[in-house]
């Protein structure tokens, strides 16, 4: 008869792991987590344009700055004080022998809009003059404006017209009258006043 230890045959069941002396070891992972808030501020800031404000931009318009100087006019044409239009002078410019031409010129700066030029002018005096045809041409720049045609003997007349830089800024340019003169005639006289170049705002601008 064969007898068997009841510890041997415990140990045989549940195998060598279960040693009452092994040791159990258990891992545990801690994750941490961590959160960044982001608290920015956006800044935004708007530019207003400039306001619009009509203003005139010829200086000595009338010629009335000086009795012996145009400046800053410059070019031909003498200084008279033959009726001008606003005291006491104008600019005059005389012809002679049928032939002529004469300009004047005042040099601009920062050209920036909608303009109106403004000027008056008128035939004085003549001699010998049978018949003639003139042309007061304006110019800006190499911009050439609308003509007007003095053909007669006639007193101030006045003369207007619009102007743009066309969404550009002109940083200089010249304002010119350009006069010419063709006929039967010793002499003839034409005077111009209050030359005047103005900004314009709102609808006049448009």
């Amino acid at each position: 008869m064969v007898r068997y230890s009841i510890l041997a045959v415990a140990f045989a069941i549940l195998g060598a792991e279960a040693g009452p002396c092994r040791p159990t070891t258990v891992t545990s992972v801690a994750e941490a987590s961590s959160t960044i808030a982001s608290d920015t501020t956006v800044t935004t800031t708007t530019t207003e344009e400039p306001a619009c404000v009509e203003t005139q931009v010829v200086v000595n318009p009338g010629f009335d700055d000086s009795d012996s100087s145009k400046s800053p006019w410059f070019g031909d044409g003498s200084l008279t004080t033959d009726d001008p239009t606003t005291a006491p002078n104008a600019i005059s410019f005389v012809f002679s022998n049928g032939v002529g031409n004469a300009h004047i010129s005042q040099t601009l700066t920062n050209l920036d809009g909608t303009y109106r030029l403004a000027y008056k002018w008128g035939v004085f005096s003549g001699v010998s003059a049978d018949g003639f045809a003139c042309s007061i041409t304006p110019k800006i720049g190499d911009n050439t404006l609308r003509s007007v045609y003095p053909d007669d003997y006639i007193g101030w007349t006045p003369a207007r017209q619009i102007w743009s830089s066309a969404g550009n800024v002109v940083a200089e340019a010249d304002l010119s009258l350009v006069l010419e003169c063709n006929g039967e005639y010793g002499q003839l006289t034409i005077n111009v006043d209050d030359i005047t170049l103005t900004k314009l705002c709102g609808p006049q601008a448009n």
